[in-house]
């Protein structure tokens, strides 16, 4: 498995849109995982975007309630101005090639990832293990169902790009960590997702006198 450093600003454009090479691994058959403290949703929608501008049908589940429309139409309509600088920018096109599953909880998204059928067609997750992370099922249940749950990843991936976003699991369910440990050895691929850290502000020396 690779692992990568991707440092990010939530008000900055993700990578991935103007990273054609990280675009065209992701675009490969295989898992790959983009995970961090903070959440990946925005970095799955960049990507999702730039895989549809290349022409290509995607499918995006919603396992956190994170996708955000006036985000993605934003880079549609960028994505869509930078490979046609003369012409009108129209992004219309884009979304259409975007399809959208909503999941509430975990057996819920269990059950999308599961009736998948497995295609070239690029998957996303949002927020895979957010519902898993969810204190009223309990944390055997959760693992069993992940268990089921990562062998279809793995079956979806064998025919087309699978690219999955989880954040680490908060405080109060420290306890869940295992389900993102199993997460990240079923990936084939993972970058790690941080906030760039602040630029260190030295005071000059006082002049000679």
């Amino acid at each position: 498995m690779s692992h990568q450093l991707v440092a990010y600003a939530p008000s900055d454009l993700p990578t991935p849109v103007v990273d054609p090479a990280l675009v065209e691994a992701l675009a490969q058959p295989r898992l790959s995982l983009f995970w961090g403290a903070e959440t990946t949703a925005r970095t799955l929608l960049a990507v999702a975007t730039a895989l549809a501008g290349r022409g290509q049908p995607v499918r995006i589940f919603d396992g956190g309630n994170r996708f955000d429309g006036y985000f993605v139409a934003r880079l549609a309509r960028q994505l869509v101005g930078n490979l046609h600088p003369h012409l009108p920018a129209d992004p219309h096109a884009l979304l259409g090639r975007i399809r959208l599953s909503r999941a509430f909880t975990c057996f819920q998204l269990a059950e999308l990832i599961e009736n998948a059928p497995a295609c070239p067609e690029p998957l996303l997750v949002l927020e895979m293990l957010s519902t898993f992370y969810d204190e009223s099922v309990p944390l055997a249940d959760s693992e069993r169902l992940l268990t089921v749950t990562l062998a279809h990843l793995k079956r979806l991936a064998a025919a087309g790009p699978v690219i999955v976003g989880a954040r680490e699991p908060q405080t109060l369910v420290k306890d869940r960590w295992a389900l993102l440990d199993r997460l990240q050895a079923a990936a084939d691929a993972a970058w790690l997702l941080r906030p760039p850290q602040p630029p260190v502000v030295t005071q000059p020396g006082l002049p000679w006198v």
